[in-house]
């Protein structure tokens, strides 16, 4: 359900719900969770949501391309910011030459990709921001654990 998340990531609550609920769906057929809710059947099954795991795979891409593991597709530009390390990217325009840009198209910009990645990235704890000069995998441990 992950594959391409990078290209296509659904913004819209509806979408997310109507994702999450294939998930739901097939954990309740599991015998012996079929009596618990959702979340208490993805903890039994050392799951996250498939919207967290859409999430983390964004931060850990973030990560990658900011660090030049991957290429850096998103175009995606870190700076640090005192002691802190987090990613920038320009305004988004009201207008382009001296034509204004519809609000559909501000939000379309807003739920991209690259500013999904940029907005999680950013809230991670600082001390994960600054992690640098190691593996993918040690970066998804300290992810994961905190």
């Amino acid at each position: 359900m992950e594959y391409c998340s990078l290209v296509w990531s659904p913004w819209h609550q509806n979408e997310i719900n109507k994702l999450e609920r294939i998930q739901k769906f097939f954990t309740s057929k599991i015998y012996g969770l079929d009596q618990l809710d959702y979340h208490q059947r993805l903890k039994k099954l050392n799951l996250y949501s498939l919207e967290r795991r859409r999430e983390r795979y964004l931060i850990i891409n973030a990560w990658q391309q900011i660090e030049g593991l991957t290429e850096n597709v998103l175009g995606l530009k870190a700076r640090r910011l005192g002691r802190s390390r987090r990613i920038v990217s320009a305004k988004i325009p009201i207008g382009i030459n001296g034509k204004r840009i519809k609000e559909r198209d501000r939000t379309l910009i807003h739920n991209s990709t690259a500013r999904k990645s940029e907005r999680l990235f950013n809230v991670l704890p600082q001390s994960i921001r600054n992690i640098t000069k190691t593996t993918t995998e040690t970066f998804k441990r300290i992810l994961i654990n905190g």
